[in-house]
């Protein structure tokens, strides 16, 4: 089963985009949602230093990372209601190959705050670094409609560190380029 959703003659740009898509709306409303519930997460624990939430919300973040990282985006909690709230506009496709890339990488980071502050009760800097970092990426995603997983995937495959993928998707506001270079 392939990865993402192929629409037939899509174009994108007025360009052919023969390789799977998804619903960037739909995706920035998910990393919303996951942003709101993180800074608040973030807070509760900063000021009251209750750790539970914490623990909570990682462990809801790494499944749905996981979800999305290795199984399919659709069955993500978080894009279904993401999804639900854009519903009535327009779809903005763009390649799922490099979101799958910069969801592999929240994925690693809450697999470091699973293990670190969930499993063996870390605290201090590490921690508040890693879920600094994931928020300042979740605001970027959906304050600015900028991916950084979809910037550091570009310069992977520009820097032939990953494999070129036969199309170049779209990346959201024109970070990575169409056609192979």
């Amino acid at each position: 089963m392939a990865y993402g959703k192929t629409i037939e003659n899509l174009e994108i740009d007025g360009r052919p985009a023969p390789y799977p898509v998804i619903n960037e709306r739909a995706v920035r409303a998910a990393s919303g949602i996951m942003f709101l519930i993180g800074i608040s997460a973030f807070f509760v624990v900063f000021l009251t230093q209750n750790y539970m939430v914490l623990n909570v919300v990682v462990i809801l973040f790494w499944l749905d990372f996981f979800k999305k990282a290795v199984f399919q985006p659709h069955i993500s909690i978080f894009y279904q209601l993401g999804n639900w709230l854009v519903k009535n506009q327009q779809p903005e496709y763009v390649g799922v190959i490099q979101k799958r890339f910069a969801w592999s990488i929240g994925l690693v980071l809450a697999s470091i705050m699973l293990l670190g502050p969930v499993a063996f009760s870390i605290r201090g800097a590490l921690p508040f670094i890693i879920c600094s970092l994931c928020l300042f990426f979740m605001w970027m995603e959906t304050a600015l409609g900028i991916c950084v997983g979809c910037k550091i995937y570009k310069v992977l495959l520009d820097k032939k560190v990953l494999k070129e993928p036969e199309h170049r998707p779209v990346c959201p506001g024109g970070v990575c380029s169409i056609s192979k270079k």
